[in-house]
């Protein structure tokens, strides 16, 4: 059947067709059913080629069997004239025999002057993800990750850089989020300026870009790095505003055995240790990488498999909550251990870390949370003024299912939210200001309590006590493991304190070890204490035994 100067030949069409891996277009002369179908459909669904006849039937074969009649139903209504427009969901076969779920929607555009009607339709696979962040116009994540893993199956060696923005949220809230999100596609422009001769460049979560340029010397990073300070700090502008972006960067070196999770993990601990150690200037995990790699990947498969295995291994620990005025219980924290039957027992700070970097931590997270409402039901019942802390992470925090996997919990285990703290860690703080305060705000909402957990730490500063409906700020034991010598350390929680007491948010001090440290640091305005002077964090059975024979 000839084709030529068919509509479906319009130039237009490629064009639209390559805007999406994910994003199928598809037109069909429904006089002649004849069909042209994005070039990226064929590939990913095995199709028989861009131009089909029959197409529907052809399609339809690719349906789960459950939905199959479904569309025929519902595309039968169209090509027969009874409807003009199509949608619906449903689960396709690719060319592996895996089924992945798609949005299909289409609408007649009927002919004139004696053409024929034209069936034009799109189709979303929820399988897959877009390599294209539509904010700024770069590589995503994802392609980053599968760009990652070419090269490990290549091979090849390389440096992956990882830049980070300082203090964004001042950005956004000087000039909009509009003009925010400007700023960082001018950031991105700026980045392919520099870096795009020798890699792509990723957008990757929040404001953070990498790159991982191959065939470049660990030394020439550093070269490069300067080139991109100097770059951000005088040559991005928006509507003619010049805008001097401070970043901090850390890279990692790609060589030998390494897979996407533990570069990512590496990539982020290095460019922290830019930020809070290094002022900016680039941190590279080399060495760090070489030696840790092996035992970062077996650990890393063992905590999977603890996971898949029904969270076999893990385990909550309570921390009592002391009140500084009477030495009372007040409330308990939450803590994660874990021991697996190939490493023993794993210290927190180094399992907790990897964890917080892998996508499994969402779920993982929803385990403690139910676990540790569950298992604190018997103290709030016997003493209803019990708090119970349990410390949230930025990949809980920004996950789309947050709010309501928190909600199903709640209602699950019956557990009051008046006795529930939630403790922000210091990773929270990447977020933006605006949607850390809306999370935030709907967990008070709810009657739920927040807290600074490691206050003093990376970005804390005093506006948090004035932008955010904060309880309760923690200070970090790096400020009281000293307490009784570090002038400096004093005159800081001195003030802190005072501030927090005037503004009605409490202070809890963590690390407290010996009577001579309690005894100093209630000169302060401190409202609980947090140690092992009271007590190591222990499971509930023991906690329950230690104090309920005080209530």
């Amino acid at each position: 059947m000839s084709i030529k100067n068919s509509l479906l030949d319009d130039p237009l069409f490629e064009a639209l067709a390559e805007s999406s891996d994910k994003r199928y277009i598809y037109l069909c002369d429904m006089g002649s059913d004849l069909s042209r179908w994005s070039l990226n459909a064929v590939e990913y669904f095995g199709l028989p080629g861009q131009y089909i006849e029959n197409a529907g039937e052809i399609w339809a074969a690719h349906i789960h069997p459950d939905d199959r009649q479904h569309y025929i139903d519902d595309i039968t209504q169209v090509f027969s004239g009874k409807k003009d427009k199509h949608e619906m969901e449903y689960r396709a076969m690719n060319k592996d025999g895996d089924y992945v779920i798609c949005t299909c929607k289409g609408k007649v555009v009927h002919g004139a002057a004696g053409r024929h009607d034209i069936f034009i339709g799109t189709l979303e696979n929820h399988g897959i993800a877009d390599r294209v962040d539509a904010a700024s116009g770069l590589y995503n994540v994802y392609e980053f990750l599968q760009d990652i893993r070419s090269l490990r199956v290549q091979g090849r060696s390389a440096v992956e850089l990882l830049i980070g923005i300082n203090c964004f949220s001042e950005i956004n809230d000087m000039y909009g989020h509009n003009f925010g999100d400007r700023v960082l596609k001018e950031v991105g422009r700026v980045l392919i300026s520099v870096l795009g001769q020798r890699s792509k460049v990723y957008r990757m979560d929040g404001v953070r870009f990498a790159a991982a340029l191959t065939d470049t010397a660990v030394g020439y990073i550093y070269q490069l790095y300067r080139k991109v300070q100097f770059e951000m700090k005088y040559s991005v502008f928006v509507d003619g505003i010049r805008i001097p972006i401070s970043v901090s960067a850390g890279a990692v070196v790609l060589d030998g055995e390494y897979d996407e999770f533990s570069v990512q993990s590496s990539a982020r601990y290095a460019l922290e240790r830019s930020k809070h150690e290094q002022h900016g200037e680039l941190y590279v995990f080399e060495n760090d990488m070489k030696h840790t790699a092996r035992r970062k990947l077996e650990l890393m498969s063992a905590l999977r498999k603890s996971m898949l295995n029904d969270y076999e291994g893990f385990f909550l620990c309570y921390q009592p909550l002391i009140s500084s005025e009477s030495e009372k219980l007040i409330g308990a924290e939450a803590l994660l251990r874990w021991e697996s039957g190939d490493f023993g027992t794993v210290m927190p700070g180094e399992f907790i870390p990897l964890l917080e970097n892998d996508p499994s931590f969402f779920e993982l997270g929803c385990w403690i949370l139910r676990r540790a409402l569950n298992e604190s039901m018997l103290m709030v019942d016997r003493d209803p003024n019990f708090t119970l802390n349990v410390n949230v992470a930025y990949t809980q925090l920004s996950h789309p299912l947050f709010r309501e996997s928190v909600k199903a919990i709640l209602k699950e285990t019956g557990f009051p939210t008046k006795n529930l703290c939630m403790e922000l860690t210091e990773s929270c703080r990447q977020l933006e200001k605006g949607y850390l305060r809306a999370e935030i705000g709907f967990l008070t909402g709810l009657g739920i309590k927040i807290a600074i957990d490691d206050f003093g730490t990376g970005f804390s500063s005093l506006n948090l006590l004035s932008d955010l409906p904060v309880e309760t700020l923690k200070f970090d034991r790096g400020f009281t493991k000293d307490i009784m010598t570090n002038t400096a350390n004093q005159a800081i929680i001195k003030a802190i304190s005072s501030c927090a007491n005037e503004l009605h948010v409490h202070v809890c001090l963590e690390g407290m070890e010996t009577r001579e440290m309690i005894e100093f640091a209630r000169q302060y305005c401190v409202y609980s204490f947090q140690g092992y002077y009271f007590s190591r964090p222990i499971v509930m059975a023991q906690f329950l035994q230690m104090y309920l024979c005080d209530k």
